[in-house]
């Protein structure tokens, strides 16, 4: 089987699984924009835009112009590789970016399945109470549909689609829900499991081996991803137990949500109190460091908007840590309150505090159960990639018999 996986950046959801189809015998090339891919379990190509978006171009498809830039770029590579005699039998396009929006245009026999996150609504699932209301409801509906154009672009060629969660399905329009097939990116369980504090790593911090310890784990320090209310519940919590330490890993920038306004870290830290000995900020981390971060804590403290799921949530349940999380519907799909982990309101501060304390005091065995989940229903290798595998050749031989 000849697998063609594109995507703007390198590895993000497909390359482990093409290094898992590459180990089962496929041939497996990925097409991204990112450069620095360095050595690769398989064959890499980039592409890249020719130019930017129209200066003065109509904001409610600058977006658009933007993906169908990207979808020539790929193009441009695609149509080299069919020159020298390529021809994939499955593409899988990473979908909202525009990247695969000429597959069909290529290789019009080819199986092409987008891969499709998030679809855009109005109003935002995602809003925070941090986040400006727009001046003009109408005005931000009529661009949030035109957002969603390259979705509809792909699934005009798409012989099958893929989308990770129920809760992200559930977010387009009903018309399409029958041909979403919902199967998860898997979870790595060997790497993310269970094991004693590190204590190379303790010293490396600072903190005593002793100590009580929250570990958070998130790409940017955002609303969307409950940053400020993990600060005040923080603060709070400092007064309270002398002996409690986060560990904050995280870039100080704002990776999902409304942009501008500054760090957020610089506005908590100057709006609370808190002892900053104990408030240890890692930056990014590479995944074995994040593993033994996890490792570390009494509590894994997961807040979010209700939106795509981080992967650190499954990273975390996969190594038994005992959970505090959120109570919206993409955190209820994977832990039930009060057995694989404890559910929050977001904006409950005081309630929060509260949970967090009483973990911390009765220590929960939500970590085993948190972890059989995982294993049973997300384990890549012995899940998730059969699964696709099997996926994907019944989607190339429905869609030539569909010829």
């Amino acid at each position: 089987m000849r697998i063609l996986f594109i995507h703007k950046n390198y590895p993000a959801q497909f390359g482990a699984l093409g290094a898992w189809l590459s180990g089962q015998g496929w041939d497996v090339t990925f097409a991204t924009e990112r450069k620095d891919v360095g050595q690769a379990p398989m064959r890499v190509v980039q592409f890249e835009p020719h130019r930017e978006v129209t200066k003065g171009i109509h904001r409610y498809v600058a977006g658009l112009e933007e993906g169908i830039i990207a979808g020539q770029g790929f193009a441009r590579t695609a149509l080299a590789m069919r020159n020298k005699g390529y021809k994939p039998d499955c593409v899988v396009a990473h979908s909202g970016w525009g990247v695969g929006t000429f597959v069909k245009d290529i290789w019009p026999d080819t199986c092409f399945i987008p891969y499709y996150e998030w679809f855009y609504t109005s109003p935002s699932q995602d809003r925070t109470p941090h986040d400006p209301e727009p001046p003009d409801e109408v005005d931000h509906s009529a661009k949030t549909r035109v957002r969603n154009a390259p979705f509809w672009l792909d699934m005009s060629g798409a012989d099958a689609a893929l989308c990770p969660t129920r809760y992200q399905a559930g977010q387009f329009p009903p018309m399409l829900h029958d041909r979403l097939t919902v199967m998860h990116d898997g979870v790595d369980t060997n790497l993310h499991s269970p094991g004693p504090r590190n204590p190379e790593l303790m010293a490396e911090l600072g903190i005593p081996q002793d100590a009580e310890i929250m570990s958070w784990v998130t790409r940017g320090m955002e609303p969307a991803r409950g940053f400020p209310e993990m600060m005040v519940a923080l603060s709070e919590l400092q007064k309270k137990r002398p002996n409690l330490h986060a560990i904050i890993v995280g870039e100080d920038r704002v990776a999902y949500g409304a942009k501008g306004g500054g760090s957020w870290k610089d506005k908590m830290l100057a709006a609370h109190e808190f002892d900053i000995s104990r408030v240890h900020f890692t930056g990014l981390v590479p995944r074995t460091k994040m593993v033994e971060i996890i490792r570390a804590g009494d509590l894994h403290l997961y807040l979010t908007a209700p939106f795509v799921l981080s992967w650190s949530l499954l990273d975390a349940m996969s190594c038994g840590a005992t959970l505090v999380a959120s109570d919206v519907e993409p955190v209820r799909e994977f832990i039930e309150d009060g057995v694989s982990g404890l559910l929050v309101d977001t904006y409950d501060h005081d309630a929060m505090v509260r949970t967090i304390e009483k973990v911390l005091d009765t220590k929960p065995e939500t970590g085993p159960a948190a972890r059989a989940h995982i294993v049973s229903n997300y384990n890549a290798m012995e899940v998730i990639y059969p699964a696709k595998k099997k996926f994907f050749e019944d989607a190339v031989r429905d869609a030539a018999q569909s010829k």
